[in-house]
């Protein structure tokens, strides 16, 4: 019998917040047909352009592999276990910059906070076209790099995996990828990340006013 990757979005959230955030989520079953289009290519591009960074020095760096002789001459880079699903993407985005593309304060690098940001946008902008952007760190730098032509002066900092996603569970996929496939992941609480005031303080903990 075929398994079904039945989707359990937890839209309800503590407030309000725009729907393209409560629905963004990173499955694994993607549908190897699928192509992507200059017109999907071309918005996920323009969302990440409009990304801030630390006085507009947009460091940020994408090589956007799509097209399947292109995916399959890349796949060497997926050289890490569980990732095979990663194969049947119709597009993977290289994320990479180099420090000296944006401040750099003592030990804080900005250009990794920027790459962050419009990372964010593009993964953002493709969920709202109905597609799947999941981020891994599953890969091979040194591969990458050769493959793509990335020089040696740039960090490669993450790859994103998007495509549409399928109807069916990936017969690749573990155990602990199928149970993730059928159940979104719940959040943390506020109280564990948000603080008032000070470190430590949970935002709104019980008692506090």
């Amino acid at each position: 019998m075929t398994q079904t990757a039945g989707t359990q979005f937890r839209n309800v959230t503590g407030t309000p917040i725009a729907p393209v955030l409560a629905d963004r989520w990173s499955p694994r079953g993607f549908d190897k047909t699928h192509e992507i289009s200059q017109d999907e290519l071309l918005s996920i591009i323009e969302a990440a352009r409009w990304a801030p960074s630390s006085y507009n020095n947009q460091p940020w760096r994408f090589v956007f592999v799509y097209g399947r002789e292109n995916l399959e001459r890349f796949h060497p880079s997926l050289n890490s276990p569980g990732n095979d699903w990663a194969k049947a993407a119709s597009l993977i985005v290289a994320v990479c910059s180099r420090k000296e593309d944006d401040c750099v304060i003592r030990d804080r690098e900005y250009h990794l906070l920027g790459d962050g940001l419009a990372t964010a946008f593009l993964i953002l902008r493709a969920t709202e076209l109905g597609l799947v952007a999941h981020p891994i760190a599953g890969f091979s730098p040194k591969k990458t790099r050769e493959i793509l032509g990335i020089p040696e002066d740039h960090q490669v900092i993450t790859l994103v995996i998007v495509g549409k996603r399928a109807a069916d569970i990936s017969p690749v996929l573990s155990p602990k990828q199928v149970e993730q496939e059928t159940i979104r992941p719940e959040r943390k609480p506020l109280a564990e990340f948000a603080f008032d005031n000070r470190f430590g303080c949970g935002l709104l903990e019980e008692g506090r006013p």
